[in-house]
């Protein structure tokens, strides 16, 4: 009875330490929040993980799937250039960075690049030339410095038990809105594409830039009266600086 009564304890005991088990996360990152100040001028994210030995590793970052609203530019009567139409992009992050490592396969970078993000987005507009406008779409995102295919390097360590410790190091841009964006890593091998792991970003604003937008969007009446007082002040020191030096120079 008491060997039973033992054998059950052990049981009770080794269940929870059974079921509460969590893995290591596959990809790590630093560091895992992003605070917008006002000094923040972008910043490079170091991302760890592992990869099997001979494979090529390709990192990304991307914000959540987004709407955007832009107006199609053209030549009104073949001579003047203006808006001509509206034409809304679904689907699209807001930013989409990716790394990888110098021996990856073109085909693989554009397939998991921004070439490849084009099969993701979706366009609502009067101009049958579709992929056309896609095309244009990512051209002013990378302008834009939010689109970019080489966007840091990824560097491997020494192989141990079939597995390669890799190293990529993102530069996310200064233009960065607070949200959560993902981050992906792939390994590329024998033109066969793995998915390694992936985890999350967030990105915050702090200090004066928390507190502007805050008054913004939850107190916008008095954040209205604010910088109407604030342009009155710089208006007349402006003023009284400009009369000033005119004086000066009579």
């Amino acid at each position: 009875m008491r060997r039973v009564l033992l054998v059950l304890t052990l049981c009770a005991l080794l269940v929870p330490a059974t079921a509460f088990a969590v893995e290591p996360p596959a990809v790590t990152v630093t560091p895992a929040a992003i605070r917008i100040g006002a000094l923040y001028d972008g910043i490079a994210l170091t991302v760890t993980g592992k990869a099997p030995a001979g494979a090529q590793v390709a990192v990304r970052l991307s914000g959540e799937p987004d709407t955007f609203h832009m107006k199609q530019k053209g030549k009104a009567l073949g001579v003047l250039w203006m808006n001509l139409a509206k034409v809304t992009f679904t689907g699209a992050p807001k930013v989409f960075l990716i790394a990888a490592s110098a021996g990856l396969p073109e085909a693989s970078l554009d397939h998991l690049g921004i070439p490849g993000l084009a099969e993701r987005i979706t366009v609502d507009a009067t101009s049958p030339d579709k992929a056309g406008l896609i095309k244009e779409f990512l051209h002013y995102q990378r302008s834009e410095k939010l689109y970019k295919d080489h966007a840091g390097t990824v560097t491997f360590g020494p192989e141990a038990d079939g597995m390669r410790p890799f190293t990529a190091v993102l530069h996310v841009p200064s233009r960065l809105s607070p949200g959560t964006y993902s981050v992906e890593a792939f390994a590329v091998k024998d033109k066969a594409e793995t998915a390694l792991g992936e985890t999350d970003v967030t990105a915050s604003f702090v200090g004066v830039p928390a507190f502007m937008a805050n008054m913004a969007f939850n107190h916008g009446l008095l954040f209205g009266i604010m910088a109407s007082i604030i342009a009155i002040i710089g208006g007349f020191v402006i003023g009284q600086l400009c009369s000033g030096s005119k004086s000066g120079a009579h």
